[in-house]
């Protein structure tokens, strides 16, 4: 099904069947309530880019400027700004039924989506045809546990060329199996698996600095121990398989439930930032660009899509990490905040992509909105 200009997707079934229409489009006056909510630094706008109903991970085709949406709902969506107005122009729903397809990534000819139950590729098509369904899909590894805790993939291509997968604890505090709570890499064919990083709760999103090649993660704290404890985590891997502390330790030092007396067998390693408990810390992004002012080149973006079982809400934010010239974080500073208006959630931020010119999409699973974040002097 093909959607020209920004659409509201809705599904109606009727006799057993799900039919899926469009409603009046929408323009960004409609989201008005939440735009002027939201707060930047000086120079900095934020407009919607396009709407679909709760869009995660995201990944643009370099070589056709199509980006394509994950979602933990069974769909795959793309889009594109054929005429670089800064909103697109052209977007589509290319796969529904699948069994939360969260992760999205292309290397090569070659789109990869991270699913529940297993890792699958699709093969581009040269010119994208929007009204190309994304089926047929040839899984390449099947070595996940299907589990709906924590079980939303995060896919990434390294600079090795390797595809890494963040594989969730089935979990709040549990043991772990060799195909859970870890960062894996494999070669494209699903082949070579290798545990990267080890004791990782929760993470949904990486990347890697742009000049030392290192992956950072975001990972997510156990919840139930009170308001304030422990801090979610943006963790570094300067090794294959060191071990970030789960099930053992939350943050830095908090001691989690039942692994007080018990240790690794290999040292523990402790998070280089810590991030207010409950705020949901997912997407990463290095920035790369030359739109946004010169000090923000190679610093990163953390998506902090807020907290579902705190007393008072935090997060709904995006965070600013600088870095000094040789990769290492000097600090953090709030960059967008305003989806927590009063107590109540008016958007949850999930992923970013930076875009060729220079500006971010911001994906948003609770408005089911992308938005674009652009400079101008």
């Amino acid at each position: 099904m093909r959607l020209t200009g920004i659409a509201i997707l809705k599904s109606v079934i009727y006799f057993g069947v799900l039919f899926f229409t469009l409603s009046t489009p929408v323009n960004s006056a409609d989201f008005s309530e939440i735009l002027n909510k939201i707060k930047l630094k000086p120079g900095f706008t934020i407009a919607v880019y396009a709407e679909m109903p709760t869009p995660r991970q995201m990944e643009i085709n370099s070589a056709t400027g199509v980006v394509y949406v994950g979602s933990r709902h069974g769909h795959i969506y793309s889009m594109l700004d054929s005429n670089n107005d800064g909103t697109a122009d052209k977007i589509a729903e290319r796969a529904r039924g699948l069994n939360g397809p969260n992760g999205v990534v292309i290397i090569g000819s070659d789109l990869y989506i991270g699913l529940q139950d297993r890792i699958a590729r699709w093969p581009l098509p040269k010119v994208d045809d929007f009204s190309l369904p994304i089926k047929q899909l040839t899984t390449i590894n099947s070595n996940l546990l299907n589990n709906n805790w924590h079980g939303w993939r995060s896919l990434g291509f390294g600079p090795d060329r390797k595809l890494y997968v963040a594989l969730g604890a089935p979990c709040n505090i549990c043991d772990l199996e060799p195909n859970t709570g870890k960062i894996v890499r494999m070669n494209p064919d699903g082949t070579g698996w290798e545990v990267v990083a080890d004791g990782v709760r929760n993470s949904v999103g990486f990347d890697w600095h742009p000049k030392t090649g290192e992956l950072w993660f975001t990972d997510n704290g156990a919840d139930g121990l009170g308001d304030d404890i422990p801090a979610d985590e943006l963790n570094r891997v300067t090794k294959v398989g060191q071990h970030f502390g789960f099930p053992y330790l939350g943050g830095k030092s908090v001691k989690l439930p039942g692994y007080e007396n018990k240790t690794p067998a290999i040292e523990m390693t402790p998070p280089e930032i810590e991030f207010q408990a409950h705020t949901a810390n997912l997407g990463i992004e290095f920035y790369e660009g030359d739109m946004f002012p010169a000090e923000y080149k190679n610093d990163a973006f953390v998506v902090q899509h807020g907290s579902w079982n705190r007393t008072e809400p935090v997060g709904y934010r995006i965070m600013r990490i600088l870095f000094d010239d040789d990769g290492n974080p000097t600090g953090k500073e709030v960059f967008a905040d305003g989806w927590l208006s009063n107590g109540s959630a008016v958007g949850r931020p999930v992923d970013i992509e930076e875009l060729p010119d220079g500006s971010i999409l911001v994906s948003d699973d609770f408005a089911n909105v992308i938005y674009r974040i652009a400079y101008a002097k």
